[in-house]
């Protein structure tokens, strides 16, 4: 049965175990008696919040974290950078209609994985796991770099010092496959930066460390647009992705060197018979098939598309049959039941899909808007967005420090998301006329309230399942981030297009959309219309998120947190029963 309880005191041990509570005596054989002791022993201790599973040497910490947080770092960074190169890279390839594929072909690759790495990590080990995900990322990012250059069909031809690359319809496909691929390595890098962390630091200053890699993803995320456009001007777009390979080496000699976990015992046969391959299948085909329709519905296609209606219908069966699946069929389920058993998971999991259509949501179109509005170049624009970076990176490492010391979680979800409404609500409200003083305000409010919430949503969590559902929790966690982005994104995008079009026209909201700093140089009148139409669909997309906010501070009502520094403890079958 469901409880509401986050985590199990000693007294819950000791029933679990099998003393019996009349005359304090263990109900089990006496040649037994001292291994049981020890596991209640090792039971209590896990609970402790000083409790640390795996203890490395201070240097051996300091290089495993540097090297976790540089590996999270490019993951979110993958996500955003490539959006200011767009231009050059249609303009490199030739090839328009397949540009919204190296955005998409990342993350929806990245989300649909999510899930099935927190189970990879228990069956073949935290290191391995996390070791081939960043390996793959690494080859998905060289292949990009080089797409245009490295297939049959490409000629390269030298003349001044100066390369010039024949592209062919094949080079953009690679490309695409490039960022798909790189996608499946940043879903595990993400899952298991944040499950390795669990591992190798106590419950109580795990805040401290999750709210730094918190404050890297909200920074990373937010950064992708501005590094892109200077790499763009600057030197050529194929570094949004080679800036991967040296820091990823790096972050790979760390952790192959320096972090030392145990590995799960058993044969790799044995080991792979462990993997829910049909859960996998479903997950990873619902997920596609409503991203995609999330990607495509209300710009490619009309939302009365039966493409986009097929595969909503689709994404929704195959959920259906995925949840199925892992309640009666899977021996080792990506997402285990038991996980489910306390109500604060529901809670802290539907925050989690909020919090992430919020922030994507948000981040969206403020670079646009200061492309349009003030003439910026996109890496100009990417520097007027430092108040809600400052307000994310800042917040998130105070939130976690404040964690540690004092051990609630649960207040940052109400502050976060109150203070997430307020600044949602204040940008919706920007337009050509806005201040610098209100541009900077309303971005930081926004940014402190995301800042509160996305690193103690993992802490949260990770308090409410045990120990063994550590893995598999994180991941679902990740994957309802990423999920919640996607839909966030596309509702916010699908307002904004409309009101747009219905405003100003089709002929120059493509305008806007495509070149924003081509506003500027439009007659005053119709730059004017333009202006007051793209304040009006940047208003009315942007009060969509004020609701996601509202509906994370009726959730955090729901999430029970015990007493400060207790957790979850795993059951010990007693012996002899």
């Amino acid at each position: 049965m469901p409880h509401d309880s986050s985590a199990l005191d000693l007294a819950d041990v000791v029933v679990m175990t099998g003393v019996n509570s009349s005359s304090n005596t263990l109900v089990q054989s006496p040649p037994a008696a001292e291994k049981h002791k020890a596991d209640l022993v090792e039971a209590a201790d896990a609970m402790s919040p000083d409790f640390v599973p795996v203890k490395l040497t201070r240097f051996e910490f300091i290089s495993v974290f540097v090297g976790l947080c540089i590996s999270h770092f490019l993951t979110a960074l993958d996500q955003t950078i490539v959006s200011t190169a767009v231009p050059v890279i249609v303009k490199d390839f030739r090839s328009l209609d397949a540009i919204a594929w190296v955005g998409t072909g990342f993350f929806l690759t990245s989300t649909a994985f999510s899930p099935l790495y927190g189970k990879l990590a228990d069956i073949f080990g935290r290191k391995p796991t996390v070791l081939f995900a960043i390996v793959v990322f690494e080859i998905g990012s060289l292949i990009c770099g080089v797409a245009d250059v490295s297939i049959k069909r490409s000629v390269l031809v030298f003349h001044e010092h100066q390369e010039r690359a024949d592209a062919s319809p094949q080079s953009m496909e690679l490309l695409i496959f490039g960022r798909a691929f790189a996608g499946v390595g940043g879903a595990g890098i993400y899952s298991l930066v944040l499950i390795i962390i669990s591992d190798i630091v106590s419950f109580r200053d795990r805040g401290k460390y999750q709210g730094v890699i918190g404050a890297v993803f909200g920074l990373s995320s937010v950064l992708g647009p501005l590094l892109g456009g200077a790499f763009t001007d600057g030197i050529s777009w194929r570094w949004c992705f080679y800036i991967n390979l040296p820091l990823g080496a790096v972050s790979l000699f760390v952790v192959t060197v320096f972090l030392r976990l145990p590995g799960p015992e058993g044969s790799v046969s044995a080991k792979l018979k462990r993997i829910d391959y049909l859960g996998t299948l479903f997950v990873l085909a619902a997920t596609i098939c409503l991203l995609i329709s999330l990607e495509f519905g209300g710009k490619d296609w009309a939302w009365s598309d039966a493409r986009t209606i097929v595969l909503l219908v689709l994404a929704v069966v195959l959920f259906a049959v995925f949840l199925v699946v892992e309640a009666k069929f899977a021996v080792e389920p990506l997402l285990p039941p038991s996980m489910y058993e306390n109500r604060s998971v529901y809670s802290i999991l539907a925050i989690t899909f909020l919090l992430g259509a919020s922030f994507f949501g948000l981040v969206y179109y403020i670079p646009t808007y200061f492309q349009i509005v003030s003439g910026n170049t996109a890496t100009q624009a990417g520097l007027q967005t430092i108040p809600l970076v400052g307000g994310v990176v800042v917040f998130s490492i105070v939130s976690g420090q404040l964690v540690s010391r004092f051990g609630y979680y649960t207040p940052f979800f109400f502050v976060g998301s109150a203070f997430l409404v307020v600044g949602s609500a204040l940008m919706s409200t920007l337009n050509q006329f806005s201040s610098r003083g209100m541009q900077i305000g309303y971005l930081l409010l926004a940014g402190v309230g995301i800042g509160n919430m996305i690193q103690i949503r993992i802490l949260g969590i990770q308090a409410s399942v045990t120990p063994h559902n550590i893995g598999a929790a994180t991941a679902a966690s990740a994957f309802f981030m990423f999920l919640g982005g996607s839909v966030g994104v596309a509702i916010v995008g699908s307002i904004f297009n409309n009101v747009l079009q219905n405003e100003i026209g089709t002929d120059l909201s493509e305008l806007v959309t495509r070149k924003p700093t081509g506003v500027g140089s439009l007659p005053t009148a119709v730059r004017d219309k333009v202006l007051d139409g793209f304040s009006k669909a940047f208003d009315t997309s942007y009060k969509a998120i004020i609701p996601m906010a509202g509906l994370i501070f009726i959730l955090a009502l729901f999430v029970r947190q015990a007493r400060p520094g207790a957790r979850k403890a795993e059951p010990v079958v007693a012996l002899g029963e």
